[in-house]
């Protein structure tokens, strides 16, 4: 089943009754005389998913409308108060540098914000220049026998006893250089505690241009309006118009305006093809050969690329322990300007990447603490520890609103390490928007995305 395949006009309203209050049901198809049974469908499984209502024009989307302030997550106020750090240049692409280095459990991309809580010496450079930057390696994730990482730098910082609190943003992603002697990284000896460096290597974005363009711009075929007259130009040229557009960007960029009325999101936070790239490997649901194979490439062509062929699936949220659904693919939204997914690190410096939904699925989760205010990555909302019912594996945390002006009055943020994206269905979509065609019968690479 598609995101496409959620998006209508209709208003309707649902009572909830644990909420006591009335949501807005937005983005919802015309249904008809079928009511009783897409009602039926928010409270199923994965096994009863909403592509079964393709006799109904194969839709629901369950929507309310948000009264919280999108902008206050990416602050990181549960940090306490930080001192401005000034910015400096980026490294030059393939260039070589030596920096502190930090290990990471999961892949970061350029772009995001993420939240330290590290030993205060750490960034001292060898003991003796302050650095503004830390490398995040990703030991779990090697690709050919080598170990990448991504450069963050330094936005805002605090020294509090033993620990320094730090507010970044990842900025350019790179490689580990071997020492002569084999070694990727040197320790260094501080307050009796090992710190770490290595050398890096900067990694390119290679950004190629429309293949069209060039080819017009080589034969002095003077095109006006490359984006309208894209048929003429392929006329001049020795390939058919459709093979052009297999390496083009047109068809990604129509299906990430969907994804993103999809998310109720107004538009993408930049207008630069790499960071665009790099903004939807965080905020689509990825596999982890996925998330890997979308960081390793240098290509922004070949990540758009991927992005087109899996925003053709919709996925479902599953216990990565026991392989129990936990929540549907509908069910995503966006608590924060970033996207639907985001980096908070807890008082014990360990860095959560959590995605926000809703809703779990009926009887997949339940909470084991009270509500708690301390710490929390939502200002306005306490939070409780979930867990999966089946398992008892730490799935995220349910957060509930301290105020009954704000909306949504609860919803879950899933962790990353915890649940594993599992694709739902394929559809096939002719160029026209509203011709869409299911393929019923997947196959077992589609299953394992």
């Amino acid at each position: 089943m598609c995101f496409r395949s959620f998006y209508s006009n209709i208003k309707l309203k649902c009572w909830h009754r644990e909420d006591d209050e009335n949501v807005e049901l937005v983005n919802r198809v015309p249904i008809n005389d079928h009511n009783q049974q897409a009602e039926h469908s928010l409270q199923a499984g994965p096994s009863v998913g909403l592509h079964q209502l393709n006799g109904t024009q194969d839709g629901l989307r369950n929507r309310f409308k948000m009264t919280y302030n999108i902008q206050l997550p990416p602050e990181h106020t549960y940090l306490g108060k930080l001192e401005r750090v000034e910015s400096v240049d980026r490294f030059e692409p393939g260039s070589i540098h030596r920096i502190p280095v930090s290990g990471h459990h999961s892949i970061v991309y350029p772009g995001e914000t993420i939240p330290l809580i590290l030993t205060n010496s750490l960034l001292d450079f060898d003991g003796r220049n302050e650095s503004s930057r830390i490398g995040l390696v990703f030991w779990e994730y090697s690709y050919r026998k080598r170990i990448f990482g991504v450069v963050c730098q330094v936005r805002e910082k605090t020294l509090r006893e033993s620990v320094m609190v730090l507010k970044t943003i990842a900025q350019q992603r790179f490689e580990l250089v071997p020492q002569p002697d084999g070694a990727l990284t040197r320790s260094v000896q501080r307050e009796g505690r090992a710190h770490y460096y290595a050398q890096v290597k900067i990694l390119p974005e290679v950004l190629l241009p429309d293949p069209l363009a060039s080819f017009c711009a080589s034969n002095m075929v003077k095109i006006s309006n490359l984006n309208r007259n894209r048929l003429l130009a392929a006329q001049s040229s020795v390939w058919p118009k459709f093979v052009y557009d297999q390496y083009g960007s047109n068809e990604v960029l129509w299906k990430v305006r969907r994804f993103l009325e999809f998310l109720q999101i107004e538009s993408v936070p930049t207008d630069d093809p790499v960071m665009l790239s790099f903004w939807l490997a965080r905020n689509i649901p990825l596999s982890d050969t996925d998330r890997k194979e979308l960081f390793f490439s240098n290509s922004v062509l070949s990540r758009m690329l991927l992005v087109n062929n899996i925003l053709d699936y919709t996925c479902a949220f599953c216990c990565k322990k026991c392989d129990r659904g936990i929540a549907n693919y509908a069910d995503m939204f966006a608590m924060s300007n970033q996207g639907v997914s985001s980096s908070y690190c807890n008082p014990s410096g360990f860095v959560h990447e959590t995605l926000t939904v809703y809703q779990t699925l009926p009887k997949a989760t339940r909470t084991t603490t009270k509500p708690s205010t301390e710490f929390s990555w939502f200002p306005g909302y306490s939070w409780q520890i979930s867990i999966c019912n089946a398992c008892n594996n730490h799935i995220g945390w349910k957060f509930i609103a301290t105020k009954r002006s704000l909306k949504p009055r609860k919803f879950y943020g899933l962790c990353g390490k915890s649940i594993r994206v599992a694709s739902d269905r394929k559809l096939q979509i002719d160029h026209e928007p509203n011709q869409m065609v299911h393929d019923s019968k997947p196959s077992a690479a589609d299953d394992e995305r």
